[in-house]
């Protein structure tokens, strides 16, 4: 879970940054009102595609690790696990950590 925080905060970072960069470059190049406002509206456009698409990239990512870990705990449940009870609480533990984040997106 800490490297799919950690890739989810990159991701977050880049596109802030991305934002950041594109906004300071416009306002600080010679351009008239009408131009910048057609650029600036394009740029936005730009980062609203890409935002929705890392948004849906994460989310599909999301469902894989919780259809694979709701798996996993069935076949624990079942009697295959070696630890037993241990595990299928970490498990179910991390399942309801996974819908609470999909939950806040």
């Amino acid at each position: 879970m800490a490297a799919e925080k950690r890739n989810k905060d990159l991701l977050v970072g880049a596109v802030i940054g991305g934002v950041l960069g594109a906004v300071t470059a416009l306002l600080f190049a010679p351009k008239s009102g009408c131009e910048l406002r057609a650029d600036l509206k394009e740029g936005y456009h730009q980062v609203s595609e890409k935002t929705q698409q890392i948004a849906g990239d994460v989310a599909e990512k999301s469902k894989q690790v919780a259809v694979q870990v709701s798996q996993e705990v069935k076949s624990w449940r079942s009697g295959k696990s070696e630890n037993g009870t241990a595990e299928v609480a970490a498990a179910e533990a991390s399942i309801a950590a996974t819908t609470v984040e999909r939950e806040e997106h």
